[in-house]
């Protein structure tokens, strides 16, 4: 390997120049927003720009939250879930129930809101219309307000932990200057 690359958390090789890339593009920041009656959501220009004219919305990895996806990272993803599914049938039923909860080919209309499927929105947000929209890396979640709370409460009550674990991979100590 030379030099520029880097072995992606897949395993796959990754030039300097992608890392820069994905960085770049990264889906980052939160926004808070409410549905319409129809269950349509305005996604923020930033993240607009960067799903592109074609996304997906499905379920996020551990179907907490609503993703969207854009239309490559989407088919990546669903690759990778494939191929472990092959090999173990509990890995298969999550298969099964991702690309039943997988929406392709969505598109956002001309005020910027998309339409998110009722499925979903029954399955994974139940009657909650206040949302937080959250960039998460490589695409956006869709999480309800309270469950997002929920979710910052449980991070501080861990934060000691997880900082601790940071330092010790050497994470921490370039950031110490903050406390």
């Amino acid at each position: 390997m030379e030099n520029d690359e880097k072995t992606g958390a897949a395993g796959q090789n990754e030039t300097a120049e992608t890392a820069e890339t994905d960085y770049e593009t990264a889906f980052t920041g939160g926004y808070q927003h409410s549905m319409d009656a129809k269950g349509r959501l305005i996604i923020p220009l930033p993240f607009r720009e960067s799903l592109g004219s074609v996304f997906c919305i499905g379920p996020s990895f551990n179907f907490k939250a609503i993703a969207i996806y854009p239309d490559t990272v989407w088919k990546k993803t669903r690759e990778e879930y494939k191929k472990l599914a092959k090999f173990n049938s509990k890995l298969k039923l999550y298969l099964e129930n991702f690309d039943a909860m997988s929406y392709r080919d969505q598109q956002v209309d001309a005020q910027g809101r998309v339409l998110l499927p009722a499925r979903l929105r029954a399955k994974i947000l139940g009657e909650e219309r206040d949302v937080d929209v959250l960039g998460s890396g490589d695409h956006v979640r869709i999480v309800g307000r309270a469950a997002t709370e929920e979710q910052f409460t449980a991070f501080m009550d861990s934060l000691p932990d997880i900082l601790d674990e940071m330092d010790r991979l050497g994470a921490g100590a370039a950031n110490e200057q903050d406390s």
